[in-house]
């Protein structure tokens, strides 16, 4: 990797990093301006895909002036708007700590926690297929002890472990009283930081809650929140002021979301709001250092906004047939794979194909219908492959995934 110092905004520097002979330019500074006019160049330098990360609505938002084209961006990503997405989803199934969605939202990918009390608790892989006698459901991947591993039928699930599973969309509430979960209605929502995510989270939610409540240091930020919300509460206060946790009812809590700039007061006002009663916590850290520190002390949920934003670029970058990306822990993903009529593994069932070992096919799917793999399945041109993969294995699966090998005949 060669690096560069120097002001993105300028040509020269720009030349200097290569951008003459550049397939493709990824603008992610801190800064809209930037990353917009950094597109700009790129496109007078002829550079075919063009990314910009681009924080302001304005932007992004359906009723935006200028569509993303028109301002030289091939793909603009917001981590904003896809954090707020994502916390509705996942405020919207009880137990779960993450969540993505792959084939247009048909299969659901989500991670769970395993409560002691869980009828799946103790039980090998290959017991929960058979208790449930369904095919919409297939685990993909165990965390234990903040190791990642793909599991074998004769793994146990343990109470404690977290678990990847991969679900069809209409079987989810199904799955839930497998975790001893029931749909619980979220009634009270409190938030710490009154960001432009936060604000616009709260907007989103007081369409159905009358219960939502911002907390923030800043009396000017409280003010302008104030201004935008309708029926949220926003109180001027910090986010360890233990009277004002009494105040507000915290021991009411379904959820208390840590979502402000700052990392440590988000890790701080979200413990404390567990001690006082909250019944869960998310926590924003934009710094993925503090992630395994986070899952070791219980940490209910944890979102990284360089990782979301990772997720979107990746798809774009891996090669072949790669329609979504999602980042797991230790680097591992979970990649959706539309199969081409000229991939090598075309009319191949699954039980032939030489699949490295560290990855697994989690789903297909084929004309809309979710299908699990067994190795009597055999992969068709147009399904939908989703796989798991560890670090190791990734470069492995695109060249899987890749065109025969064509060969020209002797003379």
């Amino acid at each position: 990797v060669m690096t560069v110092e120097g002001n993105a905004c300028l040509p020269s520097v720009l030349m200097r990093a290569g951008i003459e002979s550049s397939e493709m330019v990824i603008a992610v500074t801190e800064k809209d301006e930037i990353n917009l006019l950094c597109c700009f160049l790129a496109s007078r330098f002829e550079v075919p895909k063009r990314f910009a990360r681009l924080r302001n609505m304005e932007f992004t938002n359906s009723d935006r002036v200028f569509s993303s084209e028109e301002l030289f961006v091939d793909q603009a990503i917001n981590p904003g708007q896809i954090i707020v997405e994502t916390i509705l989803k996942i405020l919207e199934t009880p137990g779960v700590v993450s969540v993505a969605e792959f084939a247009d939202g048909e299969v659901l990918l989500r991670e769970f926690d395993v409560p002691e009390n869980a009828p799946i608790a103790g039980k090998t892989i290959q017991d929960i297929r058979t208790i449930t006698q369904m095919d919409s459901f297939l685990i993909v991947a165990i965390v234990r002890n903040g190791e990642l591993v793909i599991p074998k039928d004769q793994d146990i699930l343990q109470a404690g472990d977290r678990f990847y599973t991969l679900v069809d969309k209409e079987f989810l509430p199904f799955l839930l009283p497998m975790l001893n979960r029931t749909l619980d209605q979220v009634e009270k929502i409190i938030i710490y930081g009154a960001t432009s995510t936060s604000t616009r989270l709260a907007k989103a939610l007081e369409e159905d809650l009358r219960d939502v409540c911002i907390i923030e240091p800043s009396r000017d930020k409280a003010h302008k929140a104030a201004d935008k919300l309708e029926r949220t509460v926003v109180l001027h206060g910090s986010g360890t002021d233990m009277d004002l946790f009494n105040e507000i009812n915290m021991k009411e809590a379904d959820f208390f979301l840590a979502l402000s700039h700052d990392d440590e007061n988000n890790i701080l006002s979200a413990l404390l709001a567990k001690k006082y009663g909250a019944k869960r916590a998310l926590v924003i850290t934009h710094d993925p250092e503090y992630l395994p520190i986070l899952d070791s002390i219980g940490m209910d949920i944890t979102i990284n906004p360089r990782l979301i934003t990772v997720s979107a670029i990746l798809k774009h970058l891996r090669k072949g047939q790669v329609m979504s990306v999602f980042k797991l822990i230790e680097d591992a993903e979970v990649m959706e794979i539309g199969v081409a009529e000229d991939s090598s593994i075309v009319n191949k069932q699954i039980g032939k194909i030489s699949f490295p070992k560290g990855a697994i096919i989690g789903a297909l799917l084929r004309k809309g219908e979710m299908l699990l793999p067994n190795d009597d399945v055999t992969i068709e041109a147009g399904d939908s492959v989703i796989v798991v993969a560890l670090p190791g294995t990734i470069e492995k699966i695109e060249k899987l995934f890749g065109r025969k090998r064509s060969f020209l005949p002797f003379r």
